[in-house]
């Protein structure tokens, strides 16, 4: 993919693509959709931060098939070769995991009771 050039019309065009919200809010939805037919890639401003992009149903299509591929890199056998000693050599280095030597129910005894944060908690479930 070759990188693009930029220039005056290019630097132009980035500039007319950021729309402020309050167009949206004056009912020019339908003007906004045609220049993005017409010209491309919309940004959505609200209090002059970037919000969201409008794009063509085809533009979002491509992106979305660009996104789905995957990238085959072909190796030689001696690169295969390579990448398998290393790997043995990584795991020949790391030790097993120990088993556990106590049950659970033993270290809860040891500790005692544990405080959680049940705030904490939801806020943590509300994320995942």
């Amino acid at each position: 993919m070759a990188i693009p050039k930029y220039d005056n019309t290019t630097a132009a065009k980035l500039i007319h693509a950021f729309v402020p919200i309050s167009r949206l809010n004056k009912g020019e939805a339908g003007k906004i959709i045609d220049e993005v037919k017409d010209d491309g890639i919309r940004v959505i401003v609200k209090n002059n931060v970037p919000e969201c992009v409008m794009i063509t149903v085809e533009e979002y299509d491509r992106f979305v098939e660009l996104a789905s591929r995957t990238v085959t890199i072909e190796q030689t056998p001696e690169q295969v070769a390579r990448r398998k000693a290393f790997i043995q050599k990584i795991r020949q280095n790391v030790p097993p995991p120990i088993p556990p030597t106590r049950k659970l129910a033993d270290v809860i005894k040891e500790v005692g009771p544990l405080d959680i944060d049940e705030d904490a908690v939801n806020e943590l479930r509300m994320l995942g």
